[in-house]
């Protein structure tokens, strides 16, 4: 079966059409979210009806942030990166314009899909994704099972608090260029700022130690809650060769007994194309479930 999958951003849309869990193609456009719904409306449809007809696609499949209904593909709640977008039907929109079925998730629930098919996640059936960036995300999945709470709104983990702060506030990456800058550095990016801390340069590893620690601290208070059997830690930050077993180290430092090493920290396998395949599993398996009636 192929279909076309949308991850869809503040930044920009990514799209691919997918067969057999592999790419046929690939694309990337700007979201240009400030011209409205009905003009990024109209871009997603006319990619989709190119897509139908150059590869025959048989339906589709979306990863946004905000919160969505997942059963219905709708958005109720835009995200903050899309703030005009609340009220976005994407089954209607396809179906009407397209003549093709479609489902939605959000992007973290997506990527989590990914991660529990063929990732890092593939042999647990209790976890929690955590994505790491401007802000931090999450997805809790139980019983392999991605759980999504009463109004479709479960795994905000980046607004659990810390102190009298959102967690993401203290522990996201831009939090902590912030920190840095603050610190005395001049550093633009993570990228200069984990050059310094690898030269060993004291004050960029007070920060990104002390980074580190409200990582660990957060994920603490998640063990503690959910008692997942590993924490899967996504976005550009993951990347870094050896961050998880670090993160486990600091996570573990604020765990009780009974509750330390209990959970594993893992660096997540997919990178830019999770929320994709993640879309592909979701769709493929509301086909299977229900024909996509």
């Amino acid at each position: 079966m192929r279909v076309l999958c949308f991850d869809i951003g503040g930044t920009n849309v990514k799209y691919g059409v997918i067969e057999n869990e592999q790419f046929i193609e690939k694309g990337l456009f700007d979201t240009e979210a400030q011209l409205g719904k009905e003009v990024l409306d109209g871009k997603l449809v006319k990619i989709a009806k190119e897509m139908k007809e150059k590869y025959q696609i048989e339906g589709i499949g979306i990863s946004c942030a905000g919160s969505v209904n997942f059963e219905k593909a709708y958005i109720s709640i835009a995200p903050d990166a899309l703030p005009t977008f609340s009220d976005w039907d994407f089954r209607k929109l396809f179906i009407e314009n397209v003549g093709l079925d479609c489902i939605a998730d959000n992007d973290v629930n997506s990527f989590a899909k990914a991660e529990c098919v063929k990732g890092a996640a593939e042999d647990y059936d209790h976890f929690i994704v955590i994505t790491i960036g401007t802000g931090i995300g999450g997805a809790i999945v139980m019983n392999d099972e991605i759980w999504r709470g009463k109004n479709y709104n479960a795994g905000e983990v980046g607004r659990v608090l810390i102190g009298n702060a959102k967690w993401e506030s203290v522990a996201s990456t831009s939090a902590l260029i912030k920190d840095a800058r603050r610190a005395g550095l001049d550093v633009k990016n993570g990228i200069e700022l984990f050059k310094l801390y690898d030269d060993h340069d004291d004050i960029a590893m007070a920060v990104v130690n002390r980074f580190y620690d409200l990582l660990g601290t957060g994920m603490a208070n998640l063990v503690y809650v959910f008692n997942p059997e590993a924490i899967v830690v996504g976005g550009g930050i993951s990347k870094r060769e050896g961050l998880a077993e670090i993160l486990e180290k600091y996570m573990n430092s604020h765990l009780s007994y009974g509750f330390r090493n209990t959970a594993k920290v893992v660096s997540a396998t997919f990178k830019n194309d999770g929320g994709m395949l993640g879309a592909y599993y979701n769709f493929l398996e509301y086909v299977n479930k229900n024909g996509g009636e």
